[in-house]
């Protein structure tokens, strides 16, 4: 979804341009010296003068540099992050639940849109100063002070650096969702969710090295001539329990937000290594997100004895879901519903003039 360049130190960027200046400097003193010679004001001037006005116009040219060099480093930091304001509220939500919220990401590009105006300001004030110098110790004073405000100036804030660089690596790591019908596959781990996803879309799932797991996110796609129609996302991290953590409220958000209809799948086997109570109760908090359920049981191929009673044991609890044993019968349900919801959109209505 993000492809956020990567954001480097304070002090990376303030050596650069500091680096840049000192280059700079070397191939801008000879072009000041012939600019000099062949200029007729200096005629009435001593050697001292004249030697000052060259020393004026290298640090002039200098601190212009700085600025100029600084500045485009920051502005190109602020134009690499998206809008905030304008982004989809799913990615907001999930943003949220990092160590940098958007609030933060906001306070830190204003914070250096701040500092290339301070370093604007600085730069202008020191240039009056420095064109009004008399001497030569006057104008190597006023730019020692300059460079020290500018590099005091980076290292007070060397804090919202890091917090962009930190946020950059979160968002780089979300994933791109399509904007289509789109079926979340929730349940505990290993009760079949991948295999379902495998099954109904006939292909692999990718995987998208998102920051729920080190397994990462799922998706899959049921395709017509070759165009993808439907977006299957598994989610992991859900584990049931009262309280979400980071990961967890990441996975409901995906539910929640970009989800038009969740299939819940049942494990009455318990070879996932979670018991079907367990399973019911994060079902029921599922219920909860206010979203299409129908269930899937899986691993009824190896349906034991105990297996049997379970279900039969649940099936009052569950008899309110749409229950499918069979991929191909999902598969063709998820199809008619994505047929059935088709969204209304106002922007396909033509405007008669």
């Amino acid at each position: 979804m993000f492809k956020i360049q990567q954001i480097e130190t304070a002090n990376f960027y303030m050596d650069k341009a500091m680096d840049g200046m000192q280059e700079f400097a070397q191939k801008v003193r000879p072009q000041i010296d012939q600019r000099f010679e062949k200029s007729t004001k200096t005629r009435d001037k001593t050697p001292i003068e004249i030697n000052l006005n060259k020393r004026k116009d290298l640090e002039l040219e200098k601190i212009r540099f700085l600025n100029d060099k600084l500045n485009t480093q920051l502005k190109k930091i602020i134009k690499t992050y998206p809008k905030m304001n304008k982004l989809e509220d799913v990615y907001k939500k999930l943003i949220n639940t990092s160590d940098i919220k958007v609030k933060d990401i906001e306070d830190s590009l204003r914070r250096l849109l701040w500092i290339t105006n301070t370093v604007d300001e600085f730069t202008q004030n020191t240039e009056v100063k420095i064109k009004r110098a008399k001497t030569g110790q006057t104008v190597g004073f006023l730019m020692k002070k300059h460079l020290g405000r500018v590099n005091s100036l980076f290292r007070k804030n060397k804090s919202y650096f890091t917090k962009l660089e930190q946020a950059r690596k979160f968002m780089n790591k979300l994933p791109t969702f399509l904007d289509i019908y789109t079926v979340a596959i929730g349940g505990y781990p290993n009760v079949g969710k991948s295999t379902l996803m495998q099954k109904v879309t006939g292909s692999d799932v990718e995987v998208q090295n998102y920051p729920f797991t080190t397994k990462g996110l799922m998706f899959g796609y049921i395709e017509k001539d070759n165009h993808k129609q439907i977006q299957l996302i598994d989610t992991p991290g859900l584990l049931g329990r009262d309280k979400n953590n980071d990961i967890e409220q990441r996975a409901e958000i995906i539910l929640s937000e970009y989800s038009d209809v969740i299939i819940f799948v049942l494990d009455f086997t318990e070879s996932c290594g979670y018991g079907v109570k367990n399973q019911i109760k994060l079902l029921k908090k599922t219920n909860d997100l206010g979203k299409k359920i129908v269930l899937y049981l899986s691993k009824t191929d190896i349906y034991d004895e105990e297996a049997q009673e379970r279900q039969e044991e649940y099936n009052r609890q569950i008899k309110k879901y749409q229950t499918f044993t069979e991929s191909e019968e999902l598969k063709t349900f998820i199809i008619e519903q994505k047929e059935k919801n088709k969204k209304f959109d106002i922007r396909n209505i033509k405007v008669i003039k």
